[in-house]
């Protein structure tokens, strides 16, 4: 089912399936800042990540010595939200551990995703609450895509000549993205991004080899600039991994700009859940939060 947000100057249409945010339309400058979701190229915009981020080594996990088949990104995409409260401006969207998530995560909780409308964009916030008996392990994350280059409502174009910008980081630093090989796993390969002035380019090539992804760099937040520097979609986030994609082929007008609590398996690893790089825990009765915020345009010049 579908729910809006709406204030003076974004209207915002969400999907419960998967509490996946399917449009930010900017009012002011008549432009839609999310991915259009076109399948020729990607059909998601927004897609939310839990228990899980990307793959797992043989797709599947340990917990206490027994093995579990783990889909990628996990199921909290897949699966249908209750609205818990909506007003014009926010909404929370709530999921519970069903008898068919538990036969593949054997763990008791309540996820609740809320979106709050702000001036210049949108604030998320997690919360992720144990209701079982023991500590309970998992991994989350955004996987938004934001139209790039930014366009009028369903468009798309060549992203070639856009910047990716990351603040957190010296602007002239040289960086190394983690890359994953065919199975979707992490291999010992790095790559160097050079930084200029705290951005790098978006090239035919850069996506080649799948999402970059930035481990425990202290990037504090991602954005996406046209060509005359103009940053026009962030994501700002404390989270300690991030994840950079978009599809291979350079028509895809879309970048997925996705702070992580989590990262995908390492080529061969064979370890238990609670062991798993970046695995988050929380204990009985208690809750973890999170949340990132995501701002567009916020030069009125622009």
């Amino acid at each position: 089912m579908k729910y809006i947000l709406e204030n003076d100057r974004f209207r915002v249409t969400l999907e419960s399936m998967g509490a996946e945010i399917k449009s930010v339309w900017d009012k002011e400058r008549g432009l839609e800042c999310m991915w259009s979701g076109d399948p020729a190229y990607w059909g998601k915009t927004a897609p939310f990540l839990f228990p899980f981020i990307g793959k797992l080594e043989k797709g599947r996990f340990l917990f206490q010595g027994k093995p579990y088949l783990a889909e990628k990104h996990g199921f909290g995409q897949r699966v249908e939200y209750q609205v818990a409260e909506q007003t014009d401006q926010s909404i929370c969207f709530r999921f519970r551990d069903t008898e068919a998530t538990r036969a593949t995560y054997p763990f008791s909780f309540v996820l609740e995703i809320d979106y709050v409308l702000q001036p210049e964009g949108i604030r998320e916030e997690w919360r992720v609450k144990n209701t079982g008996e023991g500590a309970m392990y998992f991994s989350l994350g955004g996987h938004a895509a934001f139209a790039c280059p930014p366009g009028g409502e369903g468009s798309s174009g060549s992203r070639v000549g856009q910047r990716i910008k990351l603040q957190g980081v010296d602007p002239d630093a040289e960086l190394y993205s983690l890359r994953i090989n065919e199975k979707g796993v992490i291999t010992e390969e790095l790559l160097p991004v050079q930084l200029e002035n705290g951005s790098f380019p978006i090239t035919e090539e850069l996506f080649a080899g799948d999402a970059l992804i930035f481990d425990k760099e202290g990037i504090t937040a991602a954005g996406l600039c046209d060509g005359q520097g103009r940053e026009y979609a962030r994501v700002e986030c404390d989270a300690p991994v991030w994840g950079i994609w978009s599809h291979p082929d350079s028509g895809a007008g879309y970048v997925c700009l996705e702070p992580w609590y989590g990262i995908c398996d390492y080529t061969g690893y064979e370890g238990e859940l609670a062991e798993r790089p970046h695995t988050q825990t929380v204990m009985p009765g208690e809750t973890w939060t999170g949340g990132n915020r995501m701002i567009f345009w916020t030069d009125k010049d622009n």
